[in-house]
């Protein structure tokens, strides 16, 4: 009975293996890069190389993502950088000279501030806040108390700036003139000691349940597992080839040949026994964090006090999302990944969970300001609305699909809203770019110019990325490209659980022999 539990074994461990060596080595190296975005921000992948999918076009993914009006003139910014346009957006100038930042990454600018009572407009990118000195022509860049972030919004308060990051808030010193910064300590109500479950799964994949030494860990686990991939090519494909040079030629493999299948052999084995758990921890959690699997985490959760990871003093850590200043009752509102805050930024009070007669997509709001007093704009993949906050109702401005309280998007994925002076609305979609208020794709509102689209590049985390979640193959097989995860980890937990058990079975008579 164990001969026949042995072989089948050895045979899923081998064949699975083999047929998912590609799989496993790009998602063991991918996934250690994505481990560490700071390391690569600079570095971005040309056109050449990048699917056309993801080429922009019509302003779509995210390449338009608002127009900020200086006179006569329209400021034009998104992923792709901030642009100038003197003839209402037929033709357009890219308006970075400085110190703005110049990679895809740095470049992509998530909020556009002007004000033309102060003369200041401020840019907030992936690469911190930049000044525009208009007696120069060129962006400065503002620092910040703890170095460069990457801002998400500009907030205007009356009395002060506030620039909002994914874990931080920042707020003029002194007056409105001079801009310094310093960060504040807003404090957050504590309602439940519970963690959703797809926090922790995501903590659990990429180590950082630990902190740095966490990622650490798991980083070598990946390098780990990309060395198995290595080593198991070789020892099954080098003997096939010294037989083969046996028959033709009666050459033997060499010593050298000989020792480093040995090396191979030996530390495959070593390796994958010490690693092994870590992996399948690591490709469990990666199978649940796709489309197909993680609508069953949505509701689920765990108490903190059974959950081993470090606790971090900022209870605003990477999850801030957005943000909007309600002029109504002087607070400053915050979409997070936990929830909806609101709270005084001038006060010691804590920040108070609030409600909304909306649902927001999973990913958050792409489209959180506030219209007029008591009114906000709610827009996320999920649709876009018209929030009157004291009658706690809402009006829907686009939603394509009847039913959206299941989870899923809406048809239009909903990136940006924008109003023109003459009264026009359009939604800007991550797929579509821009359209009218039904959904519908329209190319000719703001040509997007040609030296645009060749000079558009993908920054490397994001193709890492992409690569990871097998979403770079939707070009080529469609929504097929959800299942290639589920099933490549479905297949690869096997492989490993069948190598663990290969080396229990074998153990013994390893022993036995010495």
């Amino acid at each position: 009975m164990k001969n026949r539990i042995y072989k089948i074994s050895r045979w899923i461990h081998k064949y699975f293996g083999l047929f998912f060596l590609l799989f496993m080595g790009w998602m063991s190296l991918s996934g250690v890069i994505l481990n560490h975005p700071d390391l690569i921000q600079n570095i971005s992948v040309h056109r050449f190389l990048v699917p056309k999918q993801y080429q922009p076009e019509n302003w779509n993914r995210s390449s338009l993502k608002g127009i900020e009006y200086m006179g006569d003139s329209l400021l034009i910014y998104g992923r792709q950088g901030v642009f100038l346009s003197h003839d209402k957006g037929k033709t357009c100038t890219p308006f970075m000279k400085g110190e703005f930042p110049t990679s895809a990454l740095g470049k992509r600018t998530n909020h556009l501030f002007f004000s033309n009572k102060e003369q200041l407009l401020l840019s907030a990118t992936n690469q911190g806040c930049f000044q525009f000195n208009f007696n120069q022509g060129i962006w400065h860049k503002l620092p910040l108390p703890e170095g460069d972030h990457s801002i998400l919004k500009i907030l205007d308060t009356d009395d002060h700036y506030l620039l909002v990051s994914k874990s931080d808030v920042y707020q003029t010193s002194g007056n409105k003139s001079k801009l310094t910064f310093e960060k504040l300590s807003l404090k957050k109500k504590i309602y439940s000691s519970n963690i959703s479950l797809i926090q922790v799964f995501f903590q659990l994949h990429d180590g950082s349940i630990w902190g740095l030494p966490g990622r650490l860990v798991w980083d070598l686990a990946g390098l780990v597992l990309f060395f198995l991939c290595i080593s198991a090519f070789y020892i099954w494909y080098y003997p096939k080839k010294w037989k083969r040079r046996y028959k033709k030629k009666g050459k033997r493999a060499s010593h050298s040949e000989k020792s480093a299948r040995n090396f191979f052999f030996k530390y495959h084995k070593k390796l994958g026994w010490y690693f092994a758990i870590l992996l399948i921890i690591i490709t469990f959690t990666g199978m649940f964090l796709t489309p197909v699997f993680m609508m069953t985490l949505v509701n689920g959760s765990i108490s903190s006090k059974y959950y081993p990871a470090i606790q971090d003093k900022n209870p605003w850590n990477h999850k801030i999302r957005n943000a909007l200043y309600d002029s109504q009752k002087n607070q400053l509102v915050l979409d997070c990944s936990d929830g909806v805050w609101a709270g005084s930024c001038s006060s010691e009070e804590e920040f108070q969970k609030i409600s909304l007669p909306v649902r927001i997509f999973g990913m958050g709001t792409t489209v959180f300001r506030e219209e007029k007093p008591g009114s906000w704009l709610v827009g996320s993949f999920g649709g876009l609305h018209r929030v009157d906050k004291e009658a706690d109702q809402s009006e829907k401005i686009l939603q394509t699909k009847k039913d959206n309280n299941s989870g899923r998007p809406a048809s239009t994925f909903v990136t940006g809203y924008q109003k023109l002076p003459d009264g026009k609305q359009y939604i800007l979609g991550h797929y579509k770019g821009i359209c009218n208020d039904k959904g519908e794709k329209l190319n000719d509102v703001l040509p997007m110019p040609k030296h645009i689209i060749k000079k558009s590049k993908l920054p490397l985390w994001n193709y890492m990325f992409e690569l990871h979640n097998a979403r770079i193959f939707r070009g080529g097989i469609g929504a097929f490209y959800m299942l290639i995860i589920p099933l490549g980890g479905l297949l690869c937990l096997l492989m490993l659980m069948a190598g663990v058990l290969d080396y229990w079975l074998t153990k013994p008579k390893a022993r036995n022999r010495n």
